[in-house]
Order: C-alpha cells, then structure tokens, then sequence
C-alpha cells in the first residue's frame, strides 16, 4: 500500500497480494496490522540552508514522489519504520557489514560486483577442480569468498551498535546505550530465498570478538545450524530462521591507551552492541535450469576463459530486538557446465 499526495487529498493506493485477493473472494478479508516504511525519502534533502528560510527546509523531502504499491513487502518496504516502547531513548543502535582485515575468516564483498560469492564446491571441471579454487586462478583477487556448507572457514560478520563519533565506545556507554536499554540482540532473524539457499549456518554461543589491550581484537567463531526454521509469512519464496549473537567486547582506549584502535577492527565507531557471524548452505543439487532460469549461464565473470553460471539472491538479516535490518547480496557461483 503507497500513500499519494493529490493535491491535499489524501489518496492510499492499496494493491491485494494473491493471499488477499483469495480471502477476499472468501469473505473473510480483514487488516489486522500493517507495517509503514520510508524507502523512497532521502533525507540528505533536507536543506537548513534554504534561502526561504526553515519553512523551507524539508520542502524538497515533501516534494518527493512515493511510489505505487506493490503486493510483496520486500519490493515496497526494505527498512520498515520501527516504534520503542521507551520514550528516553537518545541513540538507536544500526547495522554493519564488517570488512575488517584483520581476520582472514571475515569474507569481503567483492570489489568489483559488490555482491558476497557463495561457492558450491560440489561442481568441478573436468580436472576435478572445485568452483572456488578456479575462482581463485581465474579472479585473481576473487579468492576471499564463502564456501556453500563451510564450518571451519569463512563467514560474513555482521555487528550493531551505535555509529556515531559522540559516544566513546567504551563498556560504560555499552551499558548505558545498549544493554541496559534492552537493545542488545540476543539472536538475528535470517531470511533467504528457498529455492536457491537450502539453510543458514551460525556462531555457537560460545563465540567471542573482544579486545584487551591497543595491539589487537580476536575474533573465535565456530559455525553451527540455525534453529526454528519456518516459511517466511512476509516474503514470498523464503524461508527465516534465528541464528544466535554474542555481545561484542571490542572497546576503545583498553589498558589506558591513549589512541583508539578499535575501530580497526570493528564497523561501528562508537559503542558496540552483538555481532553475528553467517555462512548459507545452497539447495542440494540446485538444478542447472534454475542457473538458466534465475541466473546466468556460461559468463566469462573473470575475462580469463573460465566460464561460470550464477544466480545473484538477496539475504534479510534482522536483530530480533532493535529490528535493525541488512541486505546481503549473494552470488551464488558455480563451474559452467561444458
């Protein structure tokens, strides 16, 4: 559903998804809850230079066209708006893609797709090499990817809190900001599509990301299968399921250091709220007419003479209790067959 400025009237735009439509023609139609999103505003427009003045200030915002409705949430709505129950909340954590270095296990977007590649190493050329391995000579740089049901190697890191310079993250505002609030997430929702990705993979309870002195973090995950797995009731073709999340204990200026090198290690800047570590097992031998169908076929991805087939998907991930949520782009890779 879209709202749509006419002229001062207001005018919402509601499009039935197949499932309404069927309960309609049944009789039993009814809007229990609705969700409100605000994917279309930029609010960089917002202007406090304005020559007219700060009655002017959001008129490019209010000026901004909202699209028509569209029958699939993901399609309308990707970061929904969210209400607290607290009203003296002054920070609200966000969510973060880490790209440190320091790890070798933390898997790194590719640079040149700007998508995560997810292996399946159970397709080989007629040498026997696997797809990552040929991914590795034919890309050069292409080497740091995931691996389809990997345990032991490498994995997206994902990490909330508070990205803002105006807190210090130290284990204070962490208590203070995060945890003493009730915005530590315990677990992550992970939402993927079920006709490409067969489950999700995450940390054991057990796994730790901390610091103790200016010279370093370490970061010990194991991989273990998520839990409660169900058809998602929002997303068409998908499936969700909880992965667990660990509170970060990376902080700034430990053992009185006087320079903060936190941040070499962590995405956030200030104080640091759970990370979540996730790796994807692909559907078991997902058909080569789902590559012709969803995806690409035979692509020199690397100019080298290699030929690849992929399909690029988009994974949901969202803390259960701040309901601050990320896209993972995934590219799903094989050998081509020949």
């Amino acid at each position: 559903m879209a709202f749509l400025d006419n002229s001062g009237d207001i005018i919402l735009d509601a499009v039935l998804t197949d499932t309404g439509r069927r309960r309609m023609a049944k009789g039993n139609f009814r809007i229990s809850k609705f969700a409100i999103g605000d994917d279309e505003i930029d609010y960089g427009l917002y202007n406090k230079e304005h020559p007219s003045g700060s009655a002017y200030y959001d008129l490019e915002i209010l000026q901004t066209p909202v699209l028509e409705a569209f029958t699939q949430m993901n399609a309308n709505i990707n970061y929904g708006l969210t209400s607290y129950a607290r009203q003296d909340l002054l920070y609200i954590p966000t969510i973060e893609l880490n790209q440190k270095t320091f790890n070798s296990r933390i898997v790194l977007k590719s640079t040149t797709k700007n998508v995560i590649y997810l292996a399946d190493d159970t397709k080989t050329n007629t040498a026997g090499v696997v797809t990552s391995a040929a991914m590795a000579t034919a890309g050069g740089s292409e080497t740091n990817i995931l691996k389809s049901s990997d345990t032991s190697g490498r994995f997206v890191l994902i990490e909330t809190g508070i990205n803002s310079t105006d807190l210090t993250s130290d284990s204070t505002n962490q208590s203070a900001y995060i945890t003493s609030v009730g915005l530590a997430d315990n677990s992550f929702l992970v939402r993927y599509d079920n006709r490409f990705i067969g489950s999700a993979i995450g940390p054991s309870p057990s796994s730790t990301f901390s610091n103790s002195n200016a010279n370093g973090a370490t970061l010990e995950v194991s991989l273990v299968s998520s839990q409660n797995t169900r058809k998602s009731r929002e997303l068409s073709n998908y499936n969700e399921t909880t992965v667990n999340a660990s509170l970060s204990r990376v902080y700034a200026l430990v053992d009185g250091s006087s320079t903060d090198t936190s941040t070499n290690y962590s995405a956030i800047t200030g104080p640091r709220g759970v990370f979540t570590a996730l790796n994807f097992n692909i559907v078991s031998n997902l058909p080569q007419s789902d590559y012709t169908k969803y995806g690409t076929t035979s692509n020199d991805l690397f100019a080298d003479g290699t030929l690849f087939d992929f399909i690029d998907t988009t994974i949901y991930v969202q803390g259960v209790a701040t309901n601050a949520t990320i896209q993972l782009p995934i590219r799903i890779i094989k050998l081509a067959q020949t």
